[in-house]
């Protein structure tokens, strides 16, 4: 019993310092797989005329902070909590952000637009949005179901998801759609929306949440992030899969009360 309580002891104290940064966790012995994507953001929006914001994004999966890499990278990295990222399949609570350069390798027409084309208000509240995902034939939308009790999604005359039961993580419904170079990229959304779903909810609370998050992923390495790249500490490697977002990635939602 004494072995193990001293086991799990140093093993707690281990993770704090790691946690902490007072030991960084990796070194020239211990590769490390890191994300860096260069992020056009406009889910600051809602629905009013707004700026993109743009910078070159580094964040890890694996525990410890970033200091020790960005410090060797350079190119003018904070590292902290201060600009939390929601990639629609994951979020990212602690990362490093760069400005610098960020205004370079993308254009404004390259946003993937989300616009309402009809809403029909009552007890049975029907609306019709399209969305237009520009240069990306990757990308991921989720739906909030705590607003939305069903929904039907269509590429054109062709159905994608049909109306009926849908599942949902923590509020949220998920889509990931991948295709070729010919791909389709206009598609139209019927939104059914839940009928007395507000019960408890403070407004503050809803308006925090969107209706709709979007983020689409472009196959295209900017310069500053290509910067990065070429700087990056040789113990790390891009980490990327399915849910993970290619060197750059557009956020774009559609706010509650649109």
């Amino acid at each position: 019993m004494p072995l193990i309580v001293t086991t799990c002891l140093l093993f707690g104290i281990s993770l704090a310092v790691v946690q902490l940064g007072v030991v960084p966790p990796f070194n020239e012995d211990t590769a490390r797989a890191i994300n860096v994507v260069h992020i056009v953001d406009m889910t600051g929006a809602r629905g009013k005329t707004q700026e993109p914001a743009s910078h070159i994004s580094l964040f890890s999966t694996t525990p410890g902070s970033l200091v020790k890499e960005v410090e060797q990278i350079g190119e003018g990295f904070t590292c902290g909590t201060d600009k939390p990222l929601d990639f629609v399949t994951f979020s990212v609570k602690y990362g490093c952000w760069s400005d610098k350069n960020a205004n370079i390798g993308w254009h404004e027409t390259d946003i993937p637009l989300i616009h309402v084309e009809d809403d029909t208000k009552g007890d049975n509240r029907v609306s019709h949005v399209s969305i237009d995902t520009k240069l990306s034939t990757r990308w991921t939308l989720g739906i909030n179901t705590d607003e939305v009790e069903d929904f039907q999604l269509k590429d054109g005359r062709e159905e994608l998801v049909s109306i009926g039961d849908k599942s949902n993580v923590d509020g949220w419904h998920i889509i990931q759609f991948s295709g070729g170079k010919k791909s389709p990229r206009k598609f139209s959304l019927t939104l059914l929306w839940a009928a007395n779903n507000h019960t408890g909810m403070s407004d503050s609370n809803r308006e925090k949440k969107p209706l709709l998050k979007l983020r689409t992923d472009v196959d295209t390495l900017t310069l500053p992030t290509e910067t990065v790249l070429g700087k990056l500490p040789h113990w790390c490697s891009l980490f990327g899969k399915s849910t993970s977002p290619l060197t750059l990635a557009f956020l774009t939602s559609l706010a509650v009360d649109f």
